[in-house]
């Protein structure tokens, strides 16, 4: 391939050290001929522009945005070239864990390794349970990390264009957020969780494309975590009674069982205590305790609020199928990978002994996906 003058130029300028980033989409180069001088490249969300005259008579890109373009290049290859677990990667067709470095693919979403077998030959990428997707791992788990941090998926798309220059509709970011949910919730595990003895209950009505639906939680007072979530059309003693029956599902003591439940006034809850079964020991049940004092419920009120602040953004999920799958990452979500201030900043996983770090949808979706292989 034979360079141009300017790309030439450019290369040239980037190995004199002649570029300094200011942002993601903000440099300074120096002139080639006087390096006092200064020209601004900036990202404008559909193309580079460039402060010099070359720039300013022909509109194309001058010496200055391919010296920024050279540097970013190779800034994205420094991590492709880090070690990335290889020696626990293995071939996914024959399962041997011999290999070479096959080479260093270059993607829309960046540089990717790519190996070779030695006993098969077949060639295969570290994808961490994002096999057959486009965009790198930690692309998407970016996507589903913000948008549980409370970006629309349009705001999410135009976060990747303006500061990574990848493009990614909204309907295919909502794609991930299904998929991959799915997937954690189904492969995350499933035996009961150490807990304290105390549980709180709150249930809330979120609008979603017009019609209302009833969001209800259980929180483990001690630990923080999240411990069963539920979607309803009603706030039935029906409805009160799966809640329950989830949470006694999933949750053991040390004593043995959960003594003490925190609910409002909702009169369901009192109704389905009645007819719970499997309790070897009674049930103290503190019902509408208000918002202040030792046996509050304000925090489950106020997770409640900020789930349902969350919920105005979700136009996608406007159907009870998708409501339910936006609880159940956003379960995941608030229990592994957001630190809780009155944990000290550990998760409420942490706290109840389910993991030993804060961990990220990167860990959880390749956890989710190395059982699924099992």
């Amino acid at each position: 391939m034979v360079l141009s003058r300017r790309e030439q130029k450019g290369i040239n300028l980037f190995s004199e050290n002649h570029v300094q980033e200011l942002s993601q989409s903000r440099f300074l180069v120096h002139s080639e001929n006087d390096a006092p001088i200064l020209y601004e490249v900036n990202w404008t969300g559909k193309k580079w522009t460039c402060t010099c005259p070359d720039f300013n008579r022909k509109q194309k890109n001058c010496k200055h945005i391919h010296a920024v373009s050279y540097y970013l290049t190779i800034k994205a290859f420094i991590p492709a070239l880090k070690p990335d677990n290889e020696a626990k990667l293995s071939c996914p067709k024959c399962g041997s864990s011999e290999k070479t470095l096959h080479c260093i693919r270059i993607n829309k979403s960046g540089p990717a390794k790519r190996y070779r077998c030695k006993h098969c030959k077949t060639t295969y990428s570290n994808r961490n349970g994002f096999e057959g997707m486009k965009n790198q791992a930690k692309i998407i788990a970016t996507a589903l990390d913000l948008f549980y941090k409370g970006l629309s998926l349009r705001k999410i798309s135009e976060h990747f264009e303006t500061l990574y220059s990848i493009k990614v509709s909204y309907t295919t970011i909502y794609y991930w957020i299904a998929k991959y949910v799915e997937l954690v919730e189904r492969y995350a595990p499933s035996g009961p969780m150490t807990t304290g003895e105390r549980l709180a209950a709150d249930e809330t009505m979120v609008k979603l494309r017009g019609r209302h639906l009833m969001l209800w939680g259980l929180l483990d007072r001690e630990t923080k975590i999240l411990v069963a979530e539920h979607i309803s059309a009603r706030r039935s003693t029906e409805d009160a009674t799966i809640l329950l029956e989830k949470g006694q599902s999933k949750t053991k003591t040390l004593e043995g069982q959960v003594s003490e439940l925190i609910t409002d006034g909702l009169s369901s809850y009192a109704e389905a205590l009645k007819l719970s079964k499997n309790r070897t020991a009674p049930l103290i049940h503190i019902q509408g305790p208000g918002l202040t004092g030792i046996k509050s419920n304000n925090e489950m009120e106020r997770l409640m609020g900020t789930v349902k602040e969350r919920t105005k953004l979700t136009k996608h999920f406007n159907n009870e199928t998708g409501a339910k799958l936006f609880s159940k990452g956003f379960r995941q979500y608030y229990n592994n990978c957001r630190g809780h201030m009155a944990l000290g900043g550990k998760t409420p996983s942490q706290a109840a002994g389910l993991s030993e770090k804060k961990l990220t949808w990167i860990d959880l979706i390749s956890k989710a996906q190395e059982k699924c292989r099992q």
